[in-house]
């Protein structure tokens, strides 16, 4: 990192932790891609309710849903043990971790923030000095004091190592990211033909159904390309409903490799909460009504 990257993230943080600041960055940041006035008192559309969460919500188990250690209790407390990728170590200083150890492919992620992943596929091609030194940074980011992503402020950082997806190739990965509300999917966001360098992807939107929707701001109905409805679709809908009880949103992120559903990770707060920079408004209108606001509940950083 950066001494200027450092210097960046040290006045993000002071702003962000900071009431007034942090709500004047992002009333900023609504208006500039909402094109509307940030309304808490009576928050309606789907940024609006998700600024409302962070801000006032903040429950124990946003903090361990969004753990990418700790969520896997979680899951097994839903009785989903058998979506969990295999564990092969966990660490808390990257210095202690022995790649020799390690499978020929596997997953290194640090579990507090987003990112912040190594997606091995040949380890006899990796760097492991230079990934030891990107592990180190990583850790010593509070992502949830410079963010707009409270939670993350209250996990301890550990880095953890998962087994790679039963895939042939990185590009045959597909990430589908369900959007629920109150414990039910409204729509599912489909990621696919990911770089394994960029991380870059192809996108689109489905239904629970595997209709084609056009929530996007960038979509082109005129697209006719279609991605095959998975064969595991009923069982992703079944898990993201389990895991989404009892929350107001949460985007259930999961992989499918034919009829296994595979986890990824939970998603409070997609975008920085301000869903208006990829979604139309007429959506985020849309999909705040799906959202019931709970009882305020506060976290003392």
């Amino acid at each position: 990192m950066t001494f200027r990257r450092k210097i960046t993230d040290f006045i993000q943080a002071i702003m962000m932790r900071n009431s007034f600041t942090a709500d004047l960055i992002m009333k900023v940041s609504y208006r500039h891609h909402s094109g509307h006035k940030l309304n808490l008192e009576n928050p309606k559309t789907w940024s609006e309710k998700l600024i409302w969460l962070n801000k006032y919500w903040q429950p124990e188990l946003k903090s361990i849903g969004a753990d990418k250690y700790a969520a896997r209790d979680y899951i097994k407390s839903k009785g989903l043990d058998d979506i969990l990728l295999d564990l092969y170590g966990v660490w808390d200083d990257a210095d202690k971790i022995d790649f020799e150890a390690l499978p020929q492919r596997f997953v290194m992620k640090c579990n507090h923030g987003c990112g912040y992943n190594i997606i091995v596929e040949d380890k006899s091609k990796l760097d492991v000095k230079k990934s030891v030194k990107q592990l180190k940074e990583w850790m010593k980011v509070d992502w949830g004091a410079k963010t707009p992503e409270r939670h993350y402020h209250f996990i301890k950082p550990m880095i953890i190592c998962e087994q790679f997806l039963p895939v042939k190739d990185y590009r045959d990965v597909k990430d589908y990211k369900v959007h629920c509300f109150n414990g039910e999917p409204k729509f599912i966001g489909v990621c696919y033909d990911r770089d394994i360098v960029t991380r870059h992807s192809k996108g689109a939107i489905y239904s629970t159904d595997w209709k084609r929707l056009f929530l996007l701001k960038d979509d082109d109905p005129n697209d006719d390309g279609n991605v095959e409805k998975p064969e595991a679709l009923e069982k992703i809908l079944y898990v993201a409903k389990k895991l989404s009880e009892g929350i107001p949103y949460v985007r259930v992120d999961l992989y499918a490799v034919g009829e296994r559903v595979f986890f990824g990770e939970l998603t409070f707060s997609p975008d920085g909460n301000v869903l208006d920079r990829e979604y139309t408004y007429e959506t985020t209108v849309e999909m705040g009504k799906y959202i019931d606001l709970p009882e305020k509940i506060s976290r003392k950083w």
